[in-house]
């Protein structure tokens, strides 16, 4: 399969995936068609024009033409220039590699991170907490982490590969929704008397068992073995970073128990307690793992075997 058309099927699986539903999607990226219509001059210019068809800003192609035929994929969580190193010496050594899988994202995907914070928005308000009160709440987040993204030196792995000549593509949210609705079927629908019933669950999924055994398990980071964990949720698996630390009240304020994430911050955490929201902080490399291992099984189904060499905190495991 070329580059282009996996790149695009990736992107269509990840709104198939999303939280806030096809219809929804489909309305934002038809507003931002409609804006691109109107705009001129420099404006025009410097329009993204990917926006109209990818609502995920942290997911694209960095390096390619897109007609590179790909068949071998190397797949990392976090590559940056020294694992671009890695792969030219690889090649060297007459290892192929057709292209690059990252997962975090890097270069312009990195950039627009806090564009898809607002799909937070949306999961809470299923949960119960008003639009108007998660939008208020989400908006001094996003400037905090756009002003933070804006300092940093964004483009050193983007043209790194470049200059080695080696495709690459970012795919986050994408696979963070698809381990999202993993976890919520899997985990969050069913019953625990526990917070050590659920340790034990993720415990039998590969991933979180393979990351277990190298020493990085699942945590209890609120509340102990023996607390019940109440309502379940898995709201910070996707949505492009941590959110407010307040949304830990809302959520307490709405029904909510017990949190899975894949990283707790130390507010974050010092507000769980304080609402006496349990939390559970599930590997997050182990998390990422099972979003790509998804989507990397989704299109294996279109475009056959995609071989994979497994770098940088990810590794293959197939599910029927």
């Amino acid at each position: 399969m070329k580059l282009s058309k996996l790149f695009r099927r990736a992107i269509e699986i990840g709104i198939d995936a999303d939280p806030r539903g096809k219809k929804r999607v489909g309305k934002l990226l038809k507003k931002q068609a409609d804006h691109a219509k109107k705009l001129e001059g420099v404006e025009k210019e410097l329009f993204d024009m990917e926006r109209t068809w990818n609502p995920f800003g942290d997911s694209r192609i960095i390096n390619g033409t897109g007609n590179e035929e790909v068949k071998r994929l190397m797949v990392g969580i976090d590559i940056e220039t020294q694992e671009m190193l890695l792969a030219d010496r690889l090649r060297a050594k007459g290892e192929r590699i057709d292209c690059i899988f990252i997962h975090h994202p890097e270069g312009r995907a990195l950039a627009d991170l806090e564009k898809v914070m607002p799909l937070q928005i949306d999961i809470l308000a299923d949960l119960g907490v008003p639009v108007n009160h998660g939008e208020a709440l989400m908006r001094p987040r996003m400037d905090r982490i756009w002003r933070a993204i804006h300092a940093d030196n964004l483009f050193r792995t983007e043209r790194a590969a470049e200059l080695l000549d080696i495709p690459a593509f970012c795919c986050h949210t994408v696979t963070d929704n698809l381990v999202y609705q993993f976890m919520t079927k899997h985990i969050c629908a069913k019953e625990h008397d526990t917070l050590k019933d659920i340790v034990n669950m993720l415990l039998e999924i590969p991933e979180y068992k393979e990351y277990a055994r190298k020493g990085n398990p699942p945590i209890i980071v609120s509340g102990s073995e023996s607390s019940r964990p109440g309502k379940i949720v898995a709201t910070e698996f996707t949505g492009g970073t941590n959110g407010p630390e307040e949304y830990l009240e809302a959520q307490s304020r709405a029904g909510v128990g017990t949190i899975l994430s894949m990283h707790v911050t130390e507010k974050t955490l010092e507000e769980a307690k304080k609402h006496h929201v349990h939390m559970i902080q599930c590997s997050h490399m182990a998390s990422d793992s099972i979003g790509i291992n998804l989507l990397l099984d989704k299109l294996e189904k279109e475009a056959g075997k995609l071989d994979t060499l497994d770098v940088a905190g990810f590794m293959r495991v197939r599910r029927k």
